[in-house]
């Protein structure tokens, strides 16, 4: 009898280890971000003005990715305006698709929540179309230990299941040492 029990628990150990996602460290100078490990995706480093880039495998002609960055900033930043400034986020995307030529379809509304670290995540979103492709892309404020990280997604918007991908990276998003 408890043989069997120690072999039962020997596989429940080895199954919920396994189960565990691994962990990826985007290291910037002293301070650490750790994200999930997804199975086919890519890490760019220092591309387009980002520390961090990371790419979905290929999906309807094109790569969703988000970015990363340790922005170093104290949580003064427009964290405690974010929600009050919508209006601006809203024109200066407005502003933005325009002077590309895009068409703007819509936005996400400002939210905030907690992911499982218990860092409070801010996140506020703009869908668009241009050159005769529909995109979607939020933004994220990470608070962190004191500091703000931010974070970018883009995506098709026919490639819904990228936006699982970016929920559970921020979802399960920390953070280093100070």
């Amino acid at each position: 009898m408890m043989k069997g029990f120690f072999v039962f628990f020997i596989i429940l150990t080895t199954i919920s280890f396994s189960a565990q996602a691994k962990m990826l460290e985007l290291k910037k100078s002293t301070r650490s971000i750790f994200i999930e490990e997804k199975n086919g995706w890519m890490l760019g480093k220092n591309l387009f003005g980002m520390p961090f880039i990371y790419f979905s495998p290929q999906t309807n002609g094109q790569r969703s990715n988000i970015s990363f960055t340790d922005t170093g900033a104290e949580l003064e930043l427009d964290i405690k305006s974010l929600a009050t400034t919508q209006g601006k986020y809203q024109k200066n995307r407005k502003a933005w698709a325009d002077k590309v030529g895009a068409n703007s379809l819509g936005f996400s509304p400002y939210e905030v929540s907690i992911n499982k670290n218990g860092h409070k995540i801010h996140r506020i979103g703009f869908s668009y179309e241009h050159e005769g492709k529909a995109y979607n892309e939020k933004s994220f404020y990470i608070e962190c230990r004191g500091k703000i990280l931010f974070s970018k997604s883009l995506r098709l918007l026919s490639n819904e299941t990228h936006e699982s991908d970016f929920n559970d990276l921020i979802s399960s998003l920390d953070c280093g040492g100070v």
